[in-house]
């Protein structure tokens, strides 16, 4: 996919979509009876669904509050999703309300919603939502909302949050990658997520290969990553500590339970381009 591509993804409210079964696992409403059904049938092929979406959820917070001690205040949230409790610039804000915040998502309920939500807050100033496609990094950063509120000489903070998966590797995602990571100023940051199943138990393996399948049912079928393949998103950025861990275990601020079998589901890190 170009830019040139890239084409308004209409609201289908037959087949769910990674955008509307993450909030439905994050907060239990369903957007459309489908996202209910399929919720129903995801909980029973992988129970610990609501506690991966928190375990993605809270490292997204996390790395923008650690962005924000950096100096960071301007943050590019790209697959944001539906919104929902502690969103990035309600994060970035408690400690620096003069933060600036440009989401992104291809899904057009997502960004309706957050929309709706942005125009609540009368945040609109300081706060924009972009329909754009992460495989078309040229249109989100040359976009006019884009250009209006993030200021490319100075660093910026990006946040790309169990967005891969849905990306398979015909669609060249280290290529994708380079290519933001080469229009960053220098002083940015990049947190990222990835699902994974190679360092779960058996069990929980089997349940997520199950889990893709169920995915191929959506309009974003998921894949998974080795940690490997996860690392090399990083090429060019500086790992800040402690490294690429389990999301989890990313500068948890209350204690982690070891057993939990989701946490070895999700590799997470933040990157800092000097």
């Amino acid at each position: 996919m170009s830019d040139q591509e890239f084409r308004s993804r209409a609201i289908d409210a037959g087949r769910p979509s990674a955008a509307r079964m993450y909030h439905y696992y994050l907060s239990g409403e369903a957007v459309f009876e489908v996202d209910k059904a399929f919720g129903e049938k995801i909980f029973r092929t992988f129970p610990y669904a609501d506690v991966w979406a928190r375990h993605n959820r809270g490292f997204l917070q996390r790395a923008t509050r650690f962005m924000v001690a950096q100096g960071i205040r301007q943050f590019l949230d790209i697959g944001s999703g539906l919104p929902t409790v502690g969103n990035t610039h309600e994060v970035a804000r408690e400690t620096a309300p003069e933060s600036r915040v440009v989401y992104v998502d291809n899904d057009l309920e997502a960004v309706t919603r957050a929309q709706d939500l942005l125009e609540g807050q009368h945040a609109l100033d300081t706060t924009a939502v972009v329909e754009a496609d992460l495989r078309c990094p040229d249109l989100i950063l040359e976009h006019a909302e884009t250009r209006r509120l993030l200021d490319f000489d100075a660093p910026i903070g990006l946040l790309l949050v169990s967005v891969w998966p849905f990306v398979p590797d015909s669609d060249r995602p280290y290529e994708l990658m380079a290519q933001l990571r080469d229009r960053l100023p220098a002083g940015s940051y990049v947190a990222m997520s990835h699902a994974s199943l190679s360092e779960a138990s058996a069990e929980v393996k089997d349940r997520i290969l199950a889990l893709t399948e169920l995915y191929k049912q959506t309009s974003d079928p998921a894949i998974s990553r080795s940690r490997d393949e996860f690392a090399a998103f990083f090429d060019g950025f500086e790992l800040v500590e402690p490294g690429l861990v389990h999301a989890p275990d990313w500068r948890p601020t209350e204690p982690v339970d070891s057993q939990d079998p989701a946490r070895p589901c999700n590799f997470a890190a933040v990157g800092y381009k000097p």
